[in-house]
């Protein structure tokens, strides 16, 4: 089934830019599922057909979502800088998988290329905390309204989550932006390699570079009050999901770890009371992964 869908979606260009189009336009709806369609279809595109097509399926989906949110949010470059990562970035990474033939060096490149952004993003802005305090009031409001009501002082509550949230974006873009990419690769090598995804993707790893730097984050975060070492590390926590995720696939492919526990990882990552469990326990997994894998598999 999946093949067949694939199939059909690269016949011919028409029909691609109409199925970016389309999720581009319910992505706002159905955000998460519609958002990595939007940006598996260029990451094919580019795969098969080269960057003219990929860049116009990007731009497709872009268009029709600016289209669809434009009338409910303020226009400003900060919505169309969005969308443009959001629809932009996984052609960019297809591109860059179509000429370099490597899965790893990708998700380097879209790790470090989130944690630059929030350091620019704190840079540029003269308050990137403050700027959230009073749409998180609101939240606060609107759940006391709702009969929800959180245990804690609200601005302490306020104030711890004004220093993350720019991580906890750029954790859930990562998250939508790769995984675009994962599934535009896994639908083409059903075209062209049958069962190569597996191998690539068993294979993810940070290397020892990125994951000393992740340990000497880790450690300043703790030492340092500072609101982007804190965002930093949701966004490490988040990558490093990733590779722990990888490493539960390898050692289901090599018998350590049995089918139901793999499916119950990917059931329990989308039931919302328990995600934020399940990604640290991942991203743990991927942390010792990283430094513990024999080299052989590094490579």
């Amino acid at each position: 089934m999946h093949r067949a869908f694939v199939v059909w979606l690269t016949g011919h260009p028409w029909r691609a830019a109409l199925a970016s189009a389309v999720c581009g336009a319910l992505s706002p709806h159905l955000t998460l599922p519609f958002l990595i369609l939007a940006g598996a279809i260029p990451v094919l595109v580019a795969l098969r057909f080269g960057p003219r097509y990929a860049l116009a399926m990007a731009m497709a989906a872009l268009l029709s979502a600016a289209m669809v949110v434009q009338p409910a949010v303020p226009t400003g470059p900060w919505l169309f800088i969005a969308l443009g990562v959001l629809f932009c970035a996984p052609a960019l990474l297809g591109l860059l998988l179509a000429s370099s033939g490597s899965l790893n060096l990708c998700y380097q490149v879209a790790v470090l290329g989130m944690a630059g952004a929030l350091a620019l993003l704190h840079l540029v802005l003269p308050d990137p905390v403050g700027m959230w305090q009073g749409l998180l009031e609101n939240v606060l409001a609107s759940m006391a309204t709702a009969g929800l009501r959180l245990e804690g002082e609200p601005a302490v509550i306020i104030a711890a989550w004004a220093r993350t949230m720019w991580g906890a974006l750029a954790a859930m873009l990562l998250a939508v932006v790769f995984g675009g990419l994962l599934l535009g690769r896994w639908w083409q090598t059903l075209l062209d390699a049958p069962g190569q995804f597996g191998s690539e993707y068993q294979g993810l790893h940070l290397g020892r570079a990125l994951g000393g730097a992740i340990s000497a984050l880790f450690v300043a975060a703790l030492l340092l009050d500072s609101a982007l070492l804190a965002s930093l590390v949701w966004l490490t926590v988040a990558a490093l999901a990733f590779q722990g995720l990888a490493a539960a696939h390898r050692s289901r492919a090599v018998g350590r770890l049995e089918r139901g526990w793999l499916v119950a990882i990917y059931v329990l990552l989308i039931v919302l009371p328990v995600t934020s469990i399940v990604v640290c326990m991942l991203a743990i997994w991927g942390f010792v992964d990283n430094w513990l894998r024999p080299r052989a598999q590094r490579g």
